[in-house]
């Protein structure tokens, strides 16, 4: 399975399945998308309305790869479950985060 993750030069870019108004805000896994995609499982704890959702997915991941939330962009997905993220910063570093990510 392929990682929902790619990086070039300037940092990375992340695939993430969201499925909004869950108890808690964690990472479920990797999930298969379409073709041979993949994307990062995540439960988000606010609901879909004015962006909460995305603003949770957004807090969320920038703290767990340790980065600042303005590193973090959402760049597809606005109003879709899957969801596109750029994440701006080192690759090598950003890489062996995203891994501590996926379980």
């Amino acid at each position: 399975m392929r990682d929902p993750f790619t990086l070039d030069a300037t940092g990375a870019t992340l695939t993430i399945r969201a499925t909004p108004k869950a108890s808690k805000t964690a990472v479920t896994g990797v999930v298969a998308l379409e073709g041979d995609a993949t994307a990062l499982g995540l439960r988000v704890a606010a609901p879909p309305v004015d962006g909460a959702a995305n603003d949770e997915v957004v807090r969320f991941v920038a703290k767990q790869l340790r980065v600042g939330r303005s590193a973090v962009t959402l760049v597809a997905g606005q109003t879709s479950r899957v969801k596109r993220l750029r994440i701006a910063g080192d690759a090598v570093a950003l890489e062996a985060a995203l891994r501590t990510l996926i379980p």
